[in-house]
């Protein structure tokens, strides 16, 4: 009897044993399937610039006038997968002449498409759409639209072992769609453009160098060619990821001089170069 017990209660602990086993491996979580998933690289990217600066003319000018402002510029940019689409806008006010002087820059909303390789070069054409904000474009010239298509040639300084230079070119040819072939003050209005870009930089980190330089023809519909060019140098400290501040200076004029038809390209220039600081943000 005793025996029979014995053994009776042995199967029962076993069973109790084999039981609470099983139930253990039971409720072990499973593994994480999704765990891929969210590590997995999305195909967006939703980034912003914002760039907050002050300017002024180099010097006085002939007048007796030195030219002061503040800018604000904005530039959101959506890319997916192999396409980016980049809007920039820009907002100057006059600190001589607030009501007169100050005004929106013309925007632009871009589309570039990432490209292709050929050795160490790459290869990205784009499309853009110019859009008349300020009111030279809109009053002066009638401005209804400017339609670009171009191409950029970039040098890929990684294949090359100095991923610190920057180098690149574009070309791009723009289509003017204005409501009259003449501007209000008499002037024969602008039918297309050709616009070239270079760009130079190296990054010292956490200083870096940068010069721009671009040169435009515009013919009008009167076979009239007006080329103009636009020089840049720009000193840059980044502190982090999302903060830099910026030092530069530019030239824009006209290629040739009003009245001697001499060649008006140079860096620095009293009546044209402009100065200015920056604080730059990137989200």
């Amino acid at each position: 009897m005793k025996r029979n017990l014995i053994l009776s209660l042995v199967a029962i602990l076993g069973v109790m044993l084999m039981a609470q086993f099983s139930f253990a491996k039971k409720i072990v979580p499973p593994p994480k399937m999704y765990a891929d998933v969210e590590t997995e690289e999305l195909p967006y990217k939703l980034s912003a610039a914002v760039s907050l600066s002050y300017e002024q003319n180099a010097e006085e000018n002939s007048d007796g006038i030195r030219g002061r402002g503040l800018g604000l510029y904005f530039a959101p940019k959506f890319e997916y997968y192999d396409f980016s689409i980049r809007t920039e806008l820009f907002y100057g006010y006059d600190l001589n002449q607030p009501s007169q002087g100050s005004d929106w820059a013309d925007g632009v909303v871009s589309l570039l498409y990432k490209g292709w390789k050929l050795s160490a070069i790459k290869i990205s054409p784009y499309t853009s759409v110019e859009l008349p904000l300020s009111k030279e474009s809109r009053e002066n010239r009638e401005i209804e639209l400017v339609n670009n298509l171009g191409v950029l040639v970039a040098l890929d300084t990684k294949d090359l072992n100095v991923p610190d230079l920057s180098l690149s070119y574009s070309v791009a040819y723009g289509y003017y769609t204005n409501k009259y072939t003449t501007r209000v003050n008499g002037e024969p209005a602008t039918e297309y453009k050709i616009v070239q870009t270079v760009k130079a930089g190296y990054n010292f980190n956490p200083i870096s160098v940068s010069v721009k330089f671009k040169f435009t023809s515009s013919y009008s519909y009167e076979d009239v060619v007006r080329s103009g060019f636009f020089l840049q140098e720009n000193i840059s400290y980044e502190v982090n990821d999302t903060l830099g501040f910026s030092l530069y200076h530019y030239n824009a004029a006209p290629f040739l001089k009003d009245a001697t038809y001499e060649n008006n390209l140079q860096t620095y220039d009293r009546e044209t170069s402009t100065v200015g600081v920056s604080t730059d943000l990137s989200f």
